[in-house]
């Protein structure tokens, strides 16, 4: 049927396998020697390049039915391949990979598509080249990344001061192949995966949380362990439905399997603070990594938030559909300190606030903080979205069309493919 401004969310929900989950359980089962498996892999293209790389990186992945058998090699003992390693539009896969690489004697060329190629990859680069690492990037800061490893990593401490796990774990996938001991003191709590499923693996790592630092001290004088691993419901793709469903009264949808990790749910209480109804219903923690089931019977129209720069970091991926929410709330919402959004995919702060404004919303951007006017009238609509390919950004506006009077014209739907494949078929099976 339809998407648009008759539409409200209702149904039980799977979400897709988590991204982030997704890319880490194929690197780090890999790194493991024997067999893993591993269900419910998100099959979005992002996290088929990081499976096509670490094949050519000598890793054996079988599929049969819906699961994948993962037949992993030692650190260290990574294959040269035979020719350069292609990332798509994954920031994820590549920056990973390069921490993995970085350590193994191996010399190889990593690259991308054209939005790739303009994300910055210096800020992980930087940490890789002090283990002893030859690098070399384009105009010094972008893909593709030459890199020659080293089988003869010097165990470091490392600061990392931009609040990113990509970065973070990067360094710890180096630390896999590296003699001695490896510290990571971090600024500011990000995504914790990859350290939690080292603990799951049986590694040897140690994190420790204080209210102003994160540190985490690794050492490789433990195997990985082979692992069986359910990939738990991403919450960033469950945001557009999460969202959705508070956005309209008379919504009603449950959320299961969902990853309920606490650096990735920050969407979930800016959306309560807004007035949505979203209950927790179950609780258990699977793998060191905390899953939910979520109820949402939304019976109030939302009202405005602000989100402080602090809380950010824990839902910068969420910031495009909260705009949509907060766009429908009454009174002003301002999200505060966005500039990470500026080097994401796309600019998605430039992106939100222009396609805000084609839809009938008035909003503002000063000096990275984004002011939302909203009430709880339907927006004109009938813009042509521009989403210069980035998926967040075109299934943000998708999602608007539940609050304009007329639907808005997307043109080339094919980026969602990189996160959420089956996001439009999702969307018609739970609108009503």
């Amino acid at each position: 049927m339809p998407f648009n401004n008759t539409s409200y969310i209702k149904g039980t929900y799977f979400p897709p396998g988590d991204k982030s989950i997704s890319h880490r359980i194929l690197i780090l089962s890999g790194q493991a020697i024997g067999k893993s498996e591993v269900s419910n892999l998100l099959e979005g293209e992002d996290v088929i390049n990081t499976l096509k790389a670490m094949r050519l990186l000598g890793v054996r992945i079988k599929k049969k039915g819906k699961k994948y058998y993962i037949f992993g090699i030692p650190p260290g003992g990574l294959f040269q391949p035979n020719r350069s390693i292609d990332f798509g539009n994954s920031g994820t896969g590549i920056r990973l990979i390069s921490g993995l690489i970085s350590s193994n004697n191996i010399e190889v060329k990593l690259f991308g598509d054209s939005s790739l190629s303009k994300r910055p990859m210096k800020r992980v680069t930087e940490h890789l080249s002090r283990i002893g690492a030859k690098i070399e990037l384009k105009k010094d800061l972008f893909a593709p990344i030459k890199l020659k490893g080293t089988g003869n990593a010097v165990p470091l401490t490392f600061e990392v001061i931009i609040p990113s796990a990509q970065i973070k774990s990067a360094i710890m996938l180096s630390a896999l192949n590296t003699n001695g001991i490896i510290k990571i003191k971090e600024l500011k709590t990000t995504r914790d995966h990859t350290e939690n499923m080292l603990k799951s693996m049986g590694y040897n790592i140690k994190v420790r949380e204080n209210s102003k630092y994160r540190f985490i001290k690794m050492e490789n004088n433990k195997e990985l362990k082979t692992i069986n691993y359910n990939t738990p419901g991403d919450p960033s793709s469950a945001a557009f439905f999460i969202s959705a469903a508070c956005l309209k009264p008379g919504s009603k949808l449950i959320v299961k399997n969902l990853l309920f990790n606490k650096t990735r749910i920050g969407f979930i209480k800016t959306l309560k603070n807004m007035g949505g109804n979203i209950k927790v219903i179950r609780k258990r923690k699977i793998h060191n990594e905390l899953i939910a089931d979520l109820k949402i019977d939304q019976k109030k129209k939302l009202n405005s938030t602000i989100l402080k720069a602090n809380d950010v970091p824990l839902q910068v991926d969420e910031i495009p559909i909260l705009s949509i929410a907060a766009s429908f709330a009454n009174g002003l919402t301002i999200f505060k300190g966005l500039k990470e959004l500026t080097v994401k995919e796309s600019n998605r702060l430039l992106l939100i606030h222009e396609n805000l404004k084609k839809i009938g919303v008035r909003s503002e951007i000063k000096n990275y903080d984004l002011y939302i006017f909203g009430n709880n009238d339907l927006k004109k609509g009938g813009a042509i979205i521009k989403h210069n390919k980035d998926h967040r950004i075109l299934m943000s506006f998708f999602i608007a069309n539940m609050i304009c009077k007329k639907n808005n014209l997307i043109k080339d739907k094919s980026c969602v493919k990189t996160s959420y494949p089956t996001f439009f078929k999702h969307i018609s099976q739970f609108s009503g």
